[in-house]
């Protein structure tokens, strides 16, 4: 049988997106990534059983996003990973290398910022980048996914 543990959007002791903020979806996917990211450095690669995912949850105010970590309760390995997660998770990005940082429209230049089609259109995942200069989306690889019209 499968359950969770809820680990948080980032470190503890560093500033996260807030629900209601200018562009929180993305934001907040991005910090789940980076931290999931950072996870994943500092404690291996989940076992089999366990995997680190992003959770949505409902707010009064919509909805917010945090790191989880899925177990299999038959799979010992799995629930110590989890645990071993929420209890010694990095507190700080100090130890981070991974960066937040976003690469640069092959088209002209400008930062791109991370989301994508789906992200933009649904409200559903953050996956690849817009350039809202070209008004393109991009998939990680830098491929032109499609036209942003916004």
């Amino acid at each position: 049988m499968s359950d969770f543990v809820v680990i948080g959007p980032t470190p503890s002791d560093e500033e996260c997106a807030q629900v209601g903020d200018d562009n929180y979806f993305v934001q907040s996917q991005l910090e789940c990534r980076r931290f999931i990211e950072l996870l994943r450095k500092t404690f291996g690669p989940e076992p089999v059983g366990s995997y680190l995912t992003t959770k949505a949850f409902p707010h009064d105010y919509g909805r917010y996003y945090e790191v989880v970590c899925y177990f299999n309760e038959d799979v010992p390995v799995s629930i110590d990973y989890a645990f071993r997660c929420e209890r010694e998770a990095p507190t700080t990005w100090a130890t981070d290398e991974v960066g937040m940082t976003s690469p640069s429209c092959p088209e002209c230049g400008s930062m791109l910022e991370p989301g994508s089609a789906l992200a933009y259109c649904s409200q559903l995942i953050s996956d690849g980048y817009l350039c809202k200069s070209c008004k393109l989306i991009f998939a990680h690889d830098l491929t032109v996914l499609a036209n942003y019209v916004g």
